[in-house]
């Protein structure tokens, strides 16, 4: 039987912190293969699985997104706040294995916001250009992006842009890709085609600064799906932060309100 997320091994044991540390400040993203195991990776599928089949029934519409919701089954394309209604998935945030990296990149004590999950079904639209700090509404945090199958150019795998969290957050406009509702208005042109291809195989994390643009391709497959999650992790003081939290909260309704009326919760 696989030992539950609070019992897998430190990140210390993972990678080389330092190492990480300064591809993070330098690049604004770092990778990690191999970082989770396959037996680990397996459960967390598993885990998933069990979430779509038991718990996303309760979970409220707003954190649950289609392509199109007549046929829930084959486009899920995005989950949210899994750790609010599931203990595997608020355990994992909250493992050993992740838990404390975020402090270490970031230089401040941060806590896990939220568990997320992308499955990118064959069809899929491209993510746009974006930087998570335009949904964050600060730069005090980062976002984990742990593959759960293999990912290359053609099912959808990332792209970061090296350096390009060191111009601070930059003007976003509406974007129509679902989930992803703001995108790059103006890309800075010394950082046209800089963009680094991030193929992954099951089991790779990656980890941005939320000014790091980035963006993930559309998925060309006609069989693979590309799921994955996504962990985001806020420095602790941002709890705090009575104003952020109302801002915060007043966007996701807003979204939450689009996305109903356009049929895709």
């Amino acid at each position: 039987m696989s030992l539950a997320p609070l019992a897998w091994s430190s990140y210390v044991e993972r990678l080389n912190v330092q190492t990480a540390k300064a591809q993070f400040d330098d690049a604004g993203y770092v990778r990690a293969d191999a970082y989770f195991s396959a037996e680990e990776i397996a459960t967390v599928r598993d885990e998933l699985e069990r979430y779509k089949r038991e718990v996303i029934q309760r979970v409220p519409q707003k954190f649950v997104f289609y392509e199109d919701k007549s046929r829930p089954t084959e486009t899920l394309i995005r989950l949210e706040r899994m750790m609010t209604f599931d203990e595997f998935f608020s355990s994992l945030s909250k493992s050993p294995a992740i838990n404390g990296l975020a402090d270490k990149l970031l230089g401040t004590e941060c806590e896990p916001n939220n568990v997320q999950y992308f499955s990118k079904p064959p069809g899929a639209k491209p993510t746009p250009y974006h930087q998570d700090g335009q949904y964050f509404m600060h730069d005090k945090g980062l976002t984990f992006w742990l593959a759960l199958d293999d990912v290359d150019e053609v099912n959808g795998c990332m792209y970061y842009v090296p350096g390009s969290h060191k111009y601070g957050l930059l003007p976003h406009h509406k974007s129509n890709a679902l989930g992803f509702s703001q995108a790059l208005t103006k890309f800075p042109s010394e950082l046209l085609n800089t963009d680094v291809c991030m193929r992954a195989t099951a089991g790779t994390l990656l980890a941005h600064h939320p000014h790091t643009i980035h963006n993930a391709g559309g998925n060309r497959d006609s069989t693979r799906w590309r799921p994955a999650l996504g962990l985001t992790f806020w420095a602790k003081k941002c709890g705090d932060d009575v104003e952020l939290q109302a801002r915060h909260e007043e966007y996701q309704e807003m979204l939450a309100e689009q996305l109903q009326r356009d049929g895709k919760i």
